[in-house]
C-alpha cells in the first residue's frame, strides 16, 4: 500500500479531532444536502449537541461548508484545492483508519 500524500498528511495534522474529520467525511459523501448540528450529533453517536455545535462552527470558520441564514451547514469548500484533499481523506479513511486517527491525535 501506498503512503499517504505529504500534502494530505499535513492536511490531516490540522483536524482537531477525529469527530471533526467524521463531520467533514459526513457533509462531502453527502453534496448538496444541508445539516443540523443535531443531525450531525445523531449520525456520529456524538454525546452533546454542544460538541456538534462546536464542529459545526469551526467546519466553517475553516472553510469546509457553507452556513445557510437558519445556522445549519452544508459541504462547500472554499476552493477546489480543498475539495480535492477532502475528497483523497475520503478515499484514504476506510482503508486507513487507525493510521489517520493517529495523525489526528499526535
Amino acid at each position: 500500500m501506498k503512503e499517504i500524500s505529504p500534502a494530505l498528511r499535513s492536511f490531516i495534522l490540522t483536524l482537531p479531532s477525529v469527530p471533526f474529520l467524521e463531520a467533514l467525511l459526513l457533509l462531502h459523501g453527502a453534496p448538496g444536502q444541508i445539516w443540523t448540528a443535531e443531525a450531525i450529533a445523531q449520525r456520529l453517536y456524538l454525546q452533546s449537541l454542544g460538541q456538534a455545535d462546536t464542529i459545526v462552527r469551526e467546519l466553517a470558520a475553516r472553510g469546509f461548508c457553507a452556513c445557510t441564514p437558519g445556522g445549519h451547514v452544508l459541504y462547500q469548500p472554499a476552493d477546489a484545492a480543498l475539495h480535492a484533499l477532502i475528497a483523497e481523506l475520503s478515499r484514504e479513511y476506510p482503508h486507513r483508519l487507525i493510521e489517520i486517527t493517529k495523525l489526528v491525535h499526535g
